[in-house]
């Protein structure tokens, strides 16, 4: 079995497909700027960039929708309201 690297990361700040590879550059707080409107802003940096294959991305892609819709059941649970409508997925 390899060797497992946990990798923290803020949000996702760019995506990218070059050569039929999916690029997702990762990146962490990294204090405050102004924006280009200069008003107060966050500063980025990015860490990280995970690469994979279209079909690897898209897996995922669906594997991510099927939290979003167990987070959207317990809120509407816990809320008890109806969950939001869904969407179709990609793929």
């Amino acid at each position: 079995m390899a060797n497992k690297q946990v990798v923290f990361t803020d949000r996702i700040v760019g995506i990218s497909i070059q050569n039929g590879l999916v690029r997702l550059d990762l990146a962490v707080v990294a204090g405050r700027a102004k924006g280009k409107d200069g008003k107060p802003a966050v500063k980025m940096d990015i860490t990280h960039q995970v690469v994979l294959p279209v079909d690897g991305f898209l897996a995922g892609f669906n594997v991510q929708q099927k939290l979003v819709k167990e987070l959207a059941t317990r809120q509407q649970k816990k809320n008890g309201t109806k969950a939001p409508a869904e969407t179709p997925a990609a793929g």
